[in-house]
């Protein structure tokens, strides 16, 4: 038997210092730390998390992947709220409990003891479900597991460029259209995070955008459906980038994976657009960057990865995947050749080279057209030709029919 274990989410509300001393003083459970984001909350090893109504980060996901875990929810309101407010929020959230904040702190252990109930360690197994997790990078664990699985759900197909420049957002629309041919709802998400730039691309509003989108997850702003916008001449959806890519600090990876993870629960197939950057900076000792693009990764079914049509390309390729193996394990890899210009020898050494260095599922040569070109400056989709004819083969290829809905 132990004692449970509470981590509190920051709050500057009295009750999380007072309980904090309280059980400093008088025990009767241990707190394990803070947490100020949804990837300390999935990550930390704890029987309880307590947290505020008004916490940015609390979400239906957060508090569904924490229950399925085990762990409990309880959240605290302002009780001088006559119109219940917060209170009515935390329990459409699905918490455990809804607690005043005024609450005293004998109090509030109680309510914890008896949700967590006796703690029985076992030293044949974790305490705690979530010590099952621990050999897991906690980014991979944060993002991945916040998104449900099975069930009955759309594809996403992550694109990613193994270098900037390769052409990735033009494979990525070309691929949203071509599945949209098969007449399954298809929506089209810029989520890279260093150059977003399908908004701009297609002649669409830079508002709404993917931040208007983790509001509408996250907090209710607005319906989902209402932060797409809709390409009538292709018949997909798009949720565009940040207006601003300056802005990256301002999405965190769990919140971008559920708004994934919301899409994929309403239509067949979901193409995003993530960055060529996928190093893990932080444990480099560098800035938190590029965490979405590593984290679309995880939650994604299919990858395809396009490169430039040279033998640098297939170098670049080789490289992203060393940073990228460990984020796309066991997924179905295909790699795009982009904009080859050369003959059947050319294409047959590049594919050669590729092949023997990271054996994907499939290789698609994606020829050079003019067209592409002259798409991109009226703001239009790439119209029938080369282009869209080997895109269509890579959609079948990487989408099977039988697994689409």
């Amino acid at each position: 038997m132990r004692e449970p274990t509470v981590v509190l989410a920051h709050s500057t509300r009295e009750w999380a210092q007072d309980l904090h001393f309280f059980l400093m003083d008088h025990g009767g459970a241990v707190v394990r730390g803070y947490v100020v984001s949804p990837e300390d909350a999935i990550t930390e090893q704890y029987d309880a998390l307590l947290v505020d109504d008004v916490t940015s980060f609390l979400s239906h996901r957060l508090v569904a992947a924490l229950q399925r875990r085990g762990a409990r929810v309880i959240g605290f309101y302002d009780g001088a709220d006559t119109e219940g407010a917060g209170k009515a929020r935390l329990l459409d959230l699905g918490v455990d409990e809804a607690v005043a904040a005024d609450s005293p702190a004998a109090e509030i252990l109680e309510i914890v003891v008896r949700l967590v109930g006796p703690v029985v360690t076992d030293d044949a197994k974790p305490a705690n479900p979530v010590d099952a997790f621990r050999g897991r990078p906690p980014s991979v664990v944060a993002d991945h597991d916040a998104v449900p699985h099975g069930g009955n759900r759309g594809t996403v197909v992550a694109v990613s460029a193994a270098t900037g420049g390769s052409g990735a957002t033009e494979i990525a629309i070309a691929l949203a259209a071509a599945l949209r041919d098969n007449e399954v709802s298809t929506v089209l998400v810029d989520a890279d995070e260093q150059a977003p730039s399908i908004a701009q691309r297609l002649g669409l509003g830079l508002h709404p955008n993917i931040r208007s989108a983790v509001d509408a997850v996250l907090h209710r702003t607005t319906q989902l459906d209402a932060t797409l916008h809709r390409l009538t001449s292709i018949g997909i959806e798009v949720l565009c980038g940040l207006p601003n890519p300056r802005d990256w600090f301002e999405l965190r990876p769990g919140d971008v994976t559920e708004v994934l993870a919301e899409l994929r629960a309403t239509r067949a197939q979901v193409v995003v657009n993530v960055g060529s950057r996928i190093d893990d900076l932080p444990d480099q000792g560098g800035p938190a960057r590029f965490g979405v693009s590593r984290s679309l990764l995880v939650a994604a079914d299919v990858i395809v990865l396009v490169g430039s049509a040279s033998p640098l390309g297939a170098g670049r390729i080789i490289d992203w995947l060393a940073d990228g193996r460990r984020l796309i394990a066991g997924k179905p890899l295909h790699v795009v050749i982009n904009q080859h210009s050369g003959g059947a020898f050319a294409a047959g050494e590049l594919e050669a080279e590729v092949r023997k260095a990271v054996s994907p599922r499939s290789v698609t040569m994606v020829p050079h057209d003019r067209r592409v070109a002259r798409a991109a400056w009226s703001g239009d989709p790439v119209p029938r030709g080369p282009f869209t004819k080997a895109v269509a083969r890579l959609a079948r290829v990487a989408v099977p029919m039988g697994v689409r809905r």
